[in-house]
C-alpha cells in the first residue's frame, strides 16, 4: 500500500520503541525503489520537530510502519510532518487507534483521509500483536502550501489602475447645504416629533414649556385690549386680561406691568 516510486522523496517516522533491525526492514525495500535519484530519510517522531529536515521536500511519509505499530500521531507530529511533504504528498500512518488517527489528521488538515487495508503483519509480529488489528491509514496534504495566495479568477485586470474618488462637497444639493432651524433639531425620541411625550425625561417638556412662557410674556407686553373695558376694572375685564388684579384707571393712561403682575396672571 505504501511502495515508493522512482525518484520519489520518502521521509520515515518512527517511534522510540522501535528497534533498528525493524527501522531497517523498512528503509531498505524503500531505497530500492526510489533509486539513485531518490532519497530515504529517517527520524524518530520524538525529534522530528527538532530535526533540520528541509520543508515541502518529500512526496510519500511513512508513520508508524515499523513494528510495534503503535504510533496515535498526535496533531503536533502530524501538522510537522505536513510541513516537510509537498503540496499533494501523501501521509500513510499504521496503527491500531483508527478513530483517533482519522480524527486527527483531518483537524490537521489533511484531505482525503481514509483507511486502506491491513499491516501485512510476520506470524512473529501477528504473535506480539496479541490479535489486535492494525491498519494502514492514507491521508493527502491539500495541494497549496499554508500562507500561500492565489489571485482571484473574477479579479479586475486593470486593477492597477488608480481611481479618483468624487469630492464628497459635489454629493451634496442645496437642500442638503440650507442651515437647519436650531429650534427642529431636538425631538422627542417617543414621538419623533418636537412634542414630549408622558412620561418625558429628556428635557424636552421643560424645554417646550420655557419657549411658551417666553410668547407669552412678549404677547403680554405688547397687549392692546380689544374689548376697551379693561381701564374700568376687574368686573369688566376678561379671564385672560393682563390688568386683572390692578385698579382702574383712566382711558388713555399708560399703565406699567410689573413682571410679577405677568406671572401672576398666567
Amino acid at each position: 500500500m505504501h511502495q515508493a516510486s522512482e525518484g520519489q522523496h520518502v521521509l520515515v517516522v518512527w517511534e522510540t520503541t522501535s528497534t533498528e533491525s525493524d527501522v531497517k526492514a523498512l528503509v531498505m525495500p524503500l531505497r530500492d525503489a526510489v533509486g539513485s535519484d531518490g532519497s530515504v530519510a529517517t527520524e524518530s517522531a520524538h525529534m522530528l520537530a527538532q530535526s533540520s529536515l528541509p520543508s515541502s521536500k518529500y512526496d510519500l511519509a511513512l508513520l508508524g510502519l515499523c513494528f510495534p505499530f503503535a504510533s496515535e500521531a498526535p496533531i503536533e507530529l502530524l501538522s510537522e510532518i505536513s510541513r516537510l511533504l509537498k503540496p499533494s504528498g501523501k501521509l500513510v500512518v499504521a496503527s491500531s487507534s483508527v478513530d483517533l488517527i482519522l480524527s486527527n489528521l483531518r483537524l490537521s488538515g489533511y484531505t482525503d483521509v481514509r483507511v486502506v487495508g491491513d499491516v501485512n503483519l510476520t506470524d512473529e509480529q501477528k504473535s506480539a500483536s496479541t490479535g489486535v488489528a492494525v491498519k494502514e491509514i492514507l491521508a493527502c496534504k491539500p495541494d497549496f502550501e499554508m500562507g500561500s495566495s492565489m489571485p482571484l479568477s473574477f479579479a479586475s485586470k486593470s486593477s492597477n489602475v488608480s481611481e479618483t474618488l468624487d469630492d464628497p462637497d459635489d454629493l451634496l444639493t442645496e437642500e442638503d447645504k440650507v442651515k437647519p432651524d436650531a429650534a427642529s433639531l431636538k425631538v422627542c425620541g417617543t414621538t419623533g416629533e418636537r412634542k414630549a411625550c408622558k412620561n418625558c425625561s429628556c428635557g424636552l417638556k421643560e424645554e417646550l414649556e420655557s419657549e411658551m412662557q417666553a410668547e407669552k410674556d412678549a404677547a403680554k407686553k405688547d397687549f392692546k385690549s380689544s374689548c376697551g373695558n379693561c381701564y374700568l376694572g376687574d368686573a369688566f375685564r376678561c379671564a385672560s386680561c393682563p390688568y386683572a388684579g390692578l385698579p382702574a384707571f383712566k382711558p388713555g393712561e399708560k399703565v406699567k406691568l410689573m413682571d410679577t403682575t405677568l406671572l401672576d396672571t398666567i
